[in-house]
């Protein structure tokens, strides 16, 4: 980089949940501490407090960074990093996303990533993520984009047809497996737990795991035979905002494959029809659904913290690095180190039996060059069985927005495994409800 100072742009600037996390960590990475933030958010109300805290933040901590706060696009101009995290609609939209699919007899316990509520997902925060890529483009050509929203494979998929620079999705789901590890094994150090996974954002399969030399899948394979992974990691698995999972469709899971999969229930479940189409199924796997009401909730206490240590005390795990990676990347980069960990590309052939093109989550290396994945090789037949479909249902949909073709976007939908239990009429009214319940935000159809 020829500029002293870079220039970091978040989009989203205003979340309450993403941006104090993903700056703190910037704030506590030396390299990145001295550089400007600028806080993009449609709702400036809230990207000006949450520049207040940060301002306060970086004074405790010492560090020289600039922060604005703004709504205006041309804020992008002359970034080097671009971090997204906005959900188009907020709430209000997300309501129709689980409660349409609901008449239908799919209840999601999430609906951010794949059945109809990400189908729904992604139909609304496709123009805005298109426009966004083209703002990129005009005010920061070349800028690297990091994207947090989802749903992370195909919002990221647009990013990545569209963006002159590098574009990687990021997700903290591989970390959570890793902390049940760490904790279950008393694992001092992360850097001692060494494994091999690959799949999509939300699925993504651990094929080998070894902690401190010991073979994790061959004990938990031992251990199983007596209980399942909701006793043997017996805290229930919560992830960053407090939503928890128990595991026992991560126990069906790894009884039938021997492989582990993301023991996050409540997003792993979303790609079966048969855990969120059937309440006697759901109530057997333990399976809650997070409704609207639980999060405004948190959103209002994240707001809530915001704000009081804006008036009060900064407590001091609020000083510490998270296990995000947004700030190692960011560094990598800017510095022309190396840094190797989990990202959300494109498939160009480093998972070897899945479509080519669709976005998949592996190991990828950061450099100066930018995002470059690493090989994995082909998933065991099973979990590519399970994955397959929606390396067709994804582009599909995608690929519909970008043709401005209905049809092809209704046709993706019946291909989803969650909706086999609809016939092609009632796919049909499914996707049409959805659509006209988001026409605010959809002009390609």
């Amino acid at each position: 980089m020829t500029k002293n100072r870079l220039r970091i742009v978040v989009i989203g600037g205003g979340s309450f949940a993403w941006t104090p996390t993903v700056v703190r960590d910037m704030l506590l990475t030396p390299a990145l501490g001295d550089s400007e933030f600028v806080l993009l958010d449609i709702n400036k109300r809230a990207s000006d407090l949450t520049k207040l805290f940060l301002e306060k933040l970086a004074r405790e901590l010492g560090v020289k960074a600039r922060f604005v706060s703004t709504d205006r696009r041309d804020a992008l101009r002359g970034a080097d990093y671009v971090v997204i995290t906005i959900s188009t609609g907020g709430f209000d939209a997300m309501a129709h996303d689980l409660a349409i699919p609901e008449r239908f007899g799919v209840y999601h316990t999430v609906g951010d990533t794949s059945g109809p509520g990400g189908w729904a997902r992604l139909i609304r925060n496709f123009d805005v993520f298109v426009s966004l890529a083209h703002d990129i483009n005009r005010y920061a050509p070349g800028a690297f984009v990091l994207n947090y929203t989802n749903p992370m494979a195909t919002l990221t998929d647009v990013l990545a047809r569209l963006c002159h620079g590098p574009v990687v999705g990021l997700c903290h789901g591989l970390f959570e497996n890793l902390e049940l590890i760490q904790k279950f094994y008393r694992i001092e150090n992360e850097n001692r737990i060494a494994v091999n996974y690959a799949g999509i954002n939300h699925f993504f399969w651990i094929t080998s795991a070894y902690a401190d030399g010991r073979d994790v899948l061959a004990d938990l394979t031992r251990r199983l035979r007596r209980q399942s992974l909701t006793d043997i990691f017996s805290s229930p698995h919560m992830d960053q905002r407090g939503f928890s999972s128990k595991r026992e469709v991560a126990t069906e899971l790894f009884h039938l494959t021997g492989i582990l999969p993301y023991m996050g229930d409540r997003h792993t479940c979303e790609f079966f029809p048969e855990y969120i189409t059937n309440k006697s199924n759901m109530k057997k796997y333990k399976l809650v659904r997070t409704t609207i009401a639980e999060r405004r909730r948190v959103n209002k206490m994240e707001g809530k913290q915001v704000v009081n240590m804006i008036r009060g005390q900064i407590p001091d795990h609020y000083k510490k690095r998270t296990r995000e990676t947004a700030a190692d990347i960011i560094e990598a980069h800017s510095q022309g180190k190396v840094f190797i960990d989990v990202g959300n590309v494109p498939n160009i052939g480093q998972i070897a039996n899945l479509p080519r093109g669709l976005v998949v989550e592996t190991a990828v290396r950061v450099d100066r060059n930018g995002v470059t994945p690493l090989v994995f090789g082909e998933l065991p037949r099973v979990v590519q069985g399970f994955i397959e479909p929606y390396g067709h249902v994804f582009p599909m949909v995608v690929d519909a927005c970008f043709r401005r073709d209905k049809k092809l976007a209704l046709q993706a939908l019946r291909l989803d495994p969650v909706c086999a239990h609809l016939n092609g009429a009632q796919v049909a009214d499914l996707g049409e409800r959805l659509i006209a319940a988001h026409r605010r935000f959809i002009t390609v159809f």
